[in-house]
């Protein structure tokens, strides 16, 4: 009869998730970082030999690699964003199993496996509450639909954070491998993954027995060996080296200790309102009665990690903290299950205005306000408004004639979020020119005269658009973008 009822309401969760994820999967256009990755996956998908291409910029391949298998059988952004609606798949999935774990952590059972089968079998139907708050939330919603390597990552987080819980209860040779393993994968996908190395051991070591701590060592060991896999690829060293573009150094942060953790602050307080809602965040406060060791352990993972971003990142965005959303969803989850069960149905009103944000991000994303941390996915430079319109049009022209295209930029939403489009197609050549395209470059000239049919494609964001650089182009269209700037497509006379 349990497995009736797990089997239903499995079915019933995949349905609802990923309904709400792939109608309108593409509704927003490619980002700048996403048409970066897709792009360096279709490199990789051509040239086996540049499989770690992503380490020029200092970014871990394992997203890149994964996606690669996605580009034989769907369009890049589609097989981008698929395969974080998968990783937000696990995330969901792993949430029902730690949150089940949680609630039955005291068992006796000395089998892991036979333990979480028993977890489940207990507080059946609140074991899924973790998995509704994460369907309707709008953090989880928006990062769920983008082709970025933070779901990946958040997933692997998850996950490990599980094994290390399992680990401290089970402490055993093959639970401490695989936790090793899923360490490793963390790490070679973003850097961030260090947390979890950190967090796992605080989790063996509030849990498990101190005797034994070499079990999560091993598994530290073994994620270190794995990372190092990537010294394979000749600009390993650049990880270390753009890391520093994104984090203070230690002493910065020891002259100026609440800048930029007090801006952070309230960045962070803007984004939960957007993206979670506050009346929502409230049932972190009703959790008194469950202030035990996973609690602390949960708390820990959740809390850690988040100020230590807010401390250290010169930049805040959601996308560096979305790794630390699944243990506040648990939390959360724990406060609705301190709420009276003939009261709890009021809390459908607190995802109403949820509900709706969702449905306005699917269906209306260019009148919708996102967060201002946020906002350069919808607005300025780093949007791709226009560019799927732009590739369309001179894909049809590329019948007739060999187009070459000059961008403005060198990487992100130009010219990547254009060469994703027309990767197979030998007659068009995308290639950036400048950061500013103030002057047609000759090379561009050159291709005209010997009878190319020749575009510049130029953001009004940057604003520099002299007359002697009009004259020599035909606008041919322009597409606006949400903050009314726009990007334009030129001719080249």
């Amino acid at each position: 009869m349990v497995n009736k009822k797990l089997l239903s309401l499995f079915v019933g969760l995949s349905i609802l998730y990923f309904a709400t994820r792939l109608i309108n999967l593409t509704s927003i256009p490619v980002f700048g970082d996403e048409a970066i990755y897709l792009r360096w996956s279709q490199v990789i998908k051509n040239v086996e030999t540049l499989r770690f291409i992503p380490l020029n910029d200092g970014k871990q391949p394992l997203y890149m690699w994964l996606v690669v298998p996605f580009l034989k059988f769907l369009s890049p952004l589609i097989a981008g964003r698929f395969l974080s609606v998968l990783s937000g798949f696990l995330i969901l999935i792993l949430l029902t199993i730690l949150f089940a774990i949680y609630q039955n952590f005291s068992s006796k059972n000395k089998q892991p496996h036979l333990f979480i089968i028993e977890s489940f079998s207990k507080n059946f139907y609140t074991n899924f509450i973790p998995a509704l708050i994460y369907i309707f939330l709008p953090f989880a919603f928006f990062f769920d639909r983008l082709a970025l390597p933070d779901n990946l990552l958040s997933a692997f987080g998850l996950l490990s954070i599980i094994l290390a819980v399992l680990l401290a209860k089970y402490p055993r040779l093959d639970l401490s491998m695989l936790l090793g393993l899923v360490l490793g994968l963390a790490w070679i996908t973003k850097s961030p993954a260090i947390y979890f190395l950190v967090l796992s051991l605080i989790a063996f070591l509030f849990l498990g027995n101190f005797k034994k701590i070499y079990y999560p060592i091993l598994s530290i060991a073994i994620g270190f060996g794995i990372y190092n896999l990537l010294r394979l690829g000749p600009q390993f060293h650049q990880i270390s080296l753009r890391n520093l573009d994104y984090i203070w150094p230690i002493s910065e942060i020891i002259r100026h200790p609440f800048d930029p953790l007090v801006p952070h602050l309230r960045d962070l307080i803007a984004l939960y309102t957007k993206f979670i809602s506050l009346p929502l965040i409230l049932l972190l406060f009703i959790n008194k009665k469950n202030l035990n060791k996973i609690f602390f352990v949960l708390f820990l993972s959740f809390i850690l990690p988040l100020i230590s971003n807010l401390a250290i990142t010169k930049v805040f965005t959601g996308r560096y903290i979305l790794f630390t959303l699944p243990y506040l969803i648990i939390l959360l989850s724990i406060g609705i299950t301190n709420i009276s069960k003939k009261y709890r149905f009021l809390l459908i009103f607190l995802f109403i205005p949820n509900l709706f944000y969702q449905y306005q991000l699917s269906t209306t994303p260019f009148t919708t306000k996102l967060p201002n941390s946020e906002s350069g996915y919808l607005s300025g430079w780093t949007s791709g408004w226009g560019i799927k319109d732009i590739s369309q049009y001179l894909i049809e022209r590329s019948k007739t004639y060999n187009v070459i295209v000059g961008t403005e930029g060198y990487f992100g939403t130009l010219p990547d979020g254009l060469q994703i489009y027309t990767d197979s197609l030998p007659q068009i050549t995308v290639f950036g020119v400048n950061n500013d395209l103030v002057e047609i470059p000759t090379k561009l000239i050159d291709a005209r005269n010997h009878g190319d049919d020749v575009y510049v494609i130029k953001n009004s964001s940057k604003n520099i658009f002299t007359p002697s650089f009009l004259s020599q182009l035909n606008l041919i269209s322009s597409y606006p973008k949400s903050d009314n700037s726009a990007i334009y497509l030129y001719q080249l006379k």
